[in-house]
């Protein structure tokens, strides 16, 4: 009943006519990649691989298309697309494209860095949810969205569709470091 909010329909334009179809196809497809990645982790961890895909099977997780437009006039300078943060769930799934400006990702070095997305590939962020989850063992990935040059044009403009997992609203995420919480009391 908590869970109701996270859960409103979505409202489908009429045109294209199949694009309810292909988002929740995209979507499925990955929650399979997010499942063989959770399979990964756990592995990667010492615990039986289904241990994380187990507690998301009804998962509470959000696909979302960013659109970054064209800037016909100059952004304010130290201004940025989207402000550093992390992504609240376990993992997120990123597809975008190679544009100027883009994405940077904060180093152990405590420096920004370039990620240069590849084609046909997924870029994968650590969430605070997995960080918890691992007893701070995987940290979850500080990361930003920097403007293009001044000169980029027409080539600033950038899409990126990203996939934010989270498990069932109802798992308990528990580790010693942290007091026990749910994902969806975490997603609040």
């Amino acid at each position: 009943r908590e869970a109701e909010g996270l859960f409103a329909k979505n409202i489908w334009p009429t045109t294209p006519a199949d694009m309810k179809q292909v988002w929740m196809m995209y979507r499925e497809a990955c929650q399979g990649v997010a499942d063989k990645l959770l399979s990964i982790f756990a592995t990667a961890l010492g615990i039986h691989s289904d241990w994380f895909v187990t507690k998301a099977d009804k998962p509470i997780s959000t696909l979302v298309v960013h659109h970054y437009p064209e800037q016909r006039t100059p952004p304010v300078l130290g201004a940025l697309r989207a402000g550093a943060h992390t992504d609240f769930g376990t993992l997120t799934l990123l597809m975008t494209e190679d544009s100027p400006g883009g994405l940077q990702v904060m180093g152990l070095d405590d420096q920004w860095h370039d990620i240069v997305p590849t084609a046909g590939t997924f870029i994968v962020n650590i969430g605070d949810l997995m960080e918890r989850w691992t007893n701070d063992t995987w940290r979850s990935t500080l990361h930003r969205v920097v403007n293009p040059p001044p000169d980029a044009g027409s080539e600033a403009r950038r899409m990126s569709v990203v996939y934010f997992h989270t498990p069932n609203y109802d798992t308990e995420v528990t580790c010693s470091k942290y007091p026990p919480i749910t994902a969806g009391a975490h997603h609040k």
